[in-house]
């Protein structure tokens, strides 16, 4: 029976070992700029991450690396579908796409707006027009809810209790199938 421990102790160990090694990463738009984050499943940030970007023809963009905190950010030359890869340089990598529609319009400016040297007053700003209007909110909210998504993106990619639980219970149904193949042809006859 303390052999079954044993054994069950080990699995627990390496189980949460592998999964702090786990690779994560998490990116978003934010007006013109990718900003995101390299993380490991447990939380640890991944510092010095290798990135590299490419565009839907797969030719390579850029490559550079993730600061002390795991974080970064790239500003792609256009809008457009980029795949973002990971690599901690010990075999472990990630994966993220950036998809077109992600990216928000940048804010257009106002051509009504006139400037003159000779006023006294302060000039009064014409109201936003409704295009520059909805590209203002989508930037805020791009600004907002980016690291919200990131934040929810971390807590999915930790252990919880009952998956622990359950690939415990998995370990214990393996055995009792094993156990129950072996004795299955019963005792000897003689």
């Amino acid at each position: 029976m303390s052999h079954v421990r044993l054994i069950c102790l080990l699995l627990l160990l390496v189980q949460g070992s592998a999964e702090a090694h786990l690779l994560k990463l998490f990116a978003y738009v934010e007006g013109e700029q990718i900003h995101g984050s390299v993380y490991f499943a447990g939380g640890a940030n991944a510092a010095g991450a290798a990135l590299t970007v490419r565009d839907a023809d797969d030719r390579l963009l850029a490559e550079f690396t993730t600061d002390a905190q795991g974080v970064f950010s790239y500003t792609p030359a256009a809008p457009g579908d980029y795949r973002l890869r990971a690599d901690t340089g010990d075999g472990h990598q990630a994966e993220w796409r950036i998809r077109t529609d992600e990216f928000t319009a940048s804010p257009p400016t106002d051509a009504k707006t006139v400037t003159s040297p000779a006023r006294t007053a302060p000039a009064q700003q014409p109201p936003p027009s409704d295009a520059r209007l909805a590209a203002l909110i989508e930037q805020a909210l791009a600004h907002q809810i980016g690291p919200l998504r990131e934040a929810l993106q971390r807590s999915e990619a930790r252990a919880r209790l009952s998956d622990i639980i359950g690939g415990v219970g998995f370990i214990f149904g393996l055995a009792g199938v094993a156990l129950w193949w072996r004795n299955r042809k019963g005792p000897p006859s003689s």
